[in-house]
């Protein structure tokens, strides 16, 4: 077809127009999907925003709810930003400017002594780029103490040259004052412990009543590193008190030894200061520095010798009042509550030594001597076993401690400080000739389940109580017997056989009462003499009542404890 002039240029036009809107609806396809494109984008970065948020807002919550200060220290510039609660940490209440807190600033709150080792770990961290932590003391601005425990990790270029630290910080004070409690108390029970089996010792073999009373005094001098002691006693008809001996020099003197000669040894109780007050609470009195409070007999004898500080406990038997013991140290001293209760029991020992020297006096007879074998008894049946649960506890506290277990661990110390509270007032009942409470409160059976769950909780020593037959009711001395046997060879295969397994059982058949305790720890031979008090006690109670005791052991070989108790006899007894 032949084509008009000018036809050909109409056409190339069309196809133009035609590409340009070509053009124009792929430009707007274009657009609307990269309007699409940002829109989708805009929403993933408002949702990864909204999860940076919840992330940073858990992670805010977790380190405020365990008290954790956060930092991020930048090693190029010296300077750090900081959580509230780090600044804290150190002593501050409000933030410290970034530019004031870098190394140099950081070392100078540690503490002296801790100074050069966590500068040195410190900076050997940053130089290998490796993690680091450590624990240390810190010094407040108001100059007190405090243990923190801090880490932190290192970022680097990709040269590998360390640009940052990032770390947390927490105060352990806490923490580390229960460690030390926990030290404290183990050291302060096994110190019981020792006391008194040393104390047990002198009154088997010692024969001047005298004698038990000054070694007493010398125990608890030696115990609490005294530089001497002394003891007074109460007259209770003239309301006085009056100095009966002294332990300085490293022996025992008495009131009558000539440095005592001229001097007026009896002092009026209401009228001198501080006796008073020991004896109108009953409870320990501490003067801390006697060249600062105002005058008072025998003070003057005392200065010389370099005294400083002097712990007055008082004295009771029976529940009276009947003395106190003064000890006295050439530096200032302050005492935990463990040691106050260790100086409470030995005090009352010591004023059982007394009384029974005072009875020793009168009389030489029998009633004498079976009444020290009842003290004797008593106290190693109260005190000393219930202070080797205390060990077991504060042992396994301990071993919860080093695996960093501190629920576990504090546990275990409440558990200590409730069985040593009890053994006091066992034995305090014991002195006053009383049976142990829990067979008031829970009847023999149920007081030795609690036995067995109070001692062996948290030991690894399995125990069992098995009751068999038709109980009868037993008189009080004999249920009192029955569980001190008992509560010694349990102790006995807790803190010496070093048992698994103890099993009990109680049975009750016509006419007799009958108690099986078995345990499968190391053993030992039976045909050998002990020096310990436990067989001898156990036999002691068990001929009283009129019964047998036969005791089968090897070693490695477990040991059985078999009693028969003649139930009529001790029935018509009562």
């Amino acid at each position: 077809m032949l084509l008009a002039p000018g036809d050909d240029k109409a056409m190339t036009a069309s196809t133009d127009w035609a590409q340009i809107s070509e053009l124009e609806r792929e430009l707007a396809q274009c657009k609307r999907q990269l309007a699409q494109e940002r829109e989708h984008a805009a929403r993933l970065a408002a949702e990864n925003a909204e999860a940076l948020r919840e992330t940073k807002a858990v992670l805010e919550f977790t380190l405020e709810a365990g008290q954790i200060g956060d930092w991020d220290l930048d090693l190029i510039n010296d300077t750090s930003r900081r959580s509230l609660r780090h600044d804290q940490c150190f002593g501050y209440d409000s933030p410290i400017p970034e530019t004031e807190w870098g190394i140099e600033v950081f070392i100078r709150h540690v503490h002296p002594e801790d100074r050069l080792r966590v500068e040195s770990s410190l900076r050997e961290a940053v130089h290998t780029l490796r993690d680091w932590g450590a624990e240390f003391r810190v010094v407040w601005p108001d100059r007190s103490v405090h243990w923190v425990a801090a880490r932190g990790s290192i970022y680097r270029t990709g040269e590998g040259k360390a640009t940052r630290m990032l770390g947390i910080v927490l105060d352990i004070s806490a923490q580390k004052q229960a460690e030390a409690a926990l030290r404290a108390s183990e050291q302060v029970s096994r110190g019981q412990v020792e006391a008194l089996k040393s104390a047990l010792d002198a009154l088997a073999v010692e024969t001047e009543p005298e004698r038990l009373a000054g070694h007493i005094l010398r125990t608890i001098t030696e115990q609490f590193a005294a530089h001497s002691s002394s003891a007074w006693c109460r007259d209770q008809a003239s309301g006085m008190i009056g100095f009966e001996f002294a332990f300085e020099d490293g022996r025992v003197i008495s009131k009558t030894d000539r440095r005592f000669a001229g001097m007026d040894l009896w002092l009026p109780m209401e009228d001198i200061w501080p006796w008073p007050e020991v004896f109108s609470t009953g409870k320990p009195s501490l003067i801390e520095d006697i060249r600062t409070v105002p005058p008072f007999p025998l003070r003057d004898r005392l200065l010389p010798m370099g005294i400083v500080t002097v712990l007055l406990i008082p004295m009771s038997v029976a529940g009276r009042l009947g003395g106190a013991i003064g000890l006295r140290f050439v530096t200032k001293r302050s005492f935990r509550s463990e040691e106050i209760d260790l100086a409470q029991a030995l005090a009352n020992q010591a004023m059982l030594m007394i009384q029974f020297a005072r009875l020793s006096a009168q009389t030489r007879g029998v009633a004498v001597i079976a009444e020290r074998n009842r003290i004797a008894r008593d106290i190693h049946d109260t005190l000393a076993q219930g202070f080797t649960g205390v060990i077991v506890q504060l042992e396994a506290a301990e071993d919860a401690t080093l695996r960093e277990l501190p629920r576990q661990a504090n546990e275990h110390l409440v558990r200590a400080r409730d069985l040593a509270r009890e053994s006091l007032n066992e034995a305090r009942r014991s002195v006053q000739a009383l049976r142990p409470r829990t067979l008031d409160d829970r009847g023999l059976s149920g007081a030795l389940e609690s036995l067995f769950r109070q001692m062996t909780r948290g030991s690894g020593l399995t125990s069992e109580l098995q009751l068999l037959g038709e109980p009868v009711a037993l008189p009080p001395e004999w249920e009192d017997n029955v569980f001190r046997v008992v509560q010694e060879i349990l102790t006995n295969a807790l803190r010496h056989a070093h048992a698994q397994r103890f099993t009990a059982k109680l049975i009750f058949v016509p006419g007799d009462v009958r108690l099986e305790l078995r345990d499968d720890g190391r053993g030992f031979d039976p045909s050998v003499t002990s020096d310990g008090y436990g067989l001898l006690g156990i036999r002691e109670r068990v001929e009283a009542m009129g019964g047998r005791v036969s005791v089968r052991s090897a070693p490695g070989k477990g040991t059985s404890v078999l009693i028969s108790l003649p139930v009529a006899r001790g029935l018509a007894a009562s």
